[in-house]
């Protein structure tokens, strides 16, 4: 069985999680500083090399109401990247990630500079979580 690893896109950065390899935990990796979408893929592709990794949760920010924000196209565009890289990739709701993300390291007294780069490795974990919850609800999560 092997990793799984999520994305959370934003314009500046973007958060990595990456799973254990018994699809268990879902734990914050890096945050990477957006400089090009090449080099991004490259970066991706290169984790997912070196953890032998194959499935690519990428976070899909669709509106409160679930109909697709502004940044939709965005993922779909950089999924279909990904997957041009032989990467079987998922788009998933990541509704809520940032604030939930946000309200964690409130709590843990984190302060807003140092948050930054954390922020986004949280909030990509959290978008993993919730897809291996709904793996294991579906009863497929060794099956990937």
């Amino acid at each position: 069985m092997s990793r799984i690893l999520a994305l959370d896109l934003g314009s500046v950065r973007i958060g990595v999680a990456v799973t254990d390899p018994n699809r268990i935990i879902a734990s914050p990796l890096k945050t990477i500083l957006f400089v090009s979408d090449k080099e991004l893929i490259d970066e991706v592709l290169d984790i997912c090399s070196s953890m032998e990794i194959k499935t690519v949760v990428v976070g899909l920010p669709l509106k409160e109401d679930g109909t697709e924000g502004t940044g939709c196209e965005k993922s779909r565009s950089f999924a279909s990247k990904l997957m041009s890289g032989g990467l079987d990739v998922v788009l998933w709701d990541e509704r809520y990630s940032s604030k939930v993300a946000a309200a964690y390291l409130r709590e843990a007294g984190t302060k807003n500079k140092k948050a930054r780069g954390s922020l986004d490795r949280i909030a990509a974990s959290l978008i993993l979580e919730n897809y291996l919850a709904y793996l294991k609800r579906k009863g497929s999560i060794n099956k990937l």
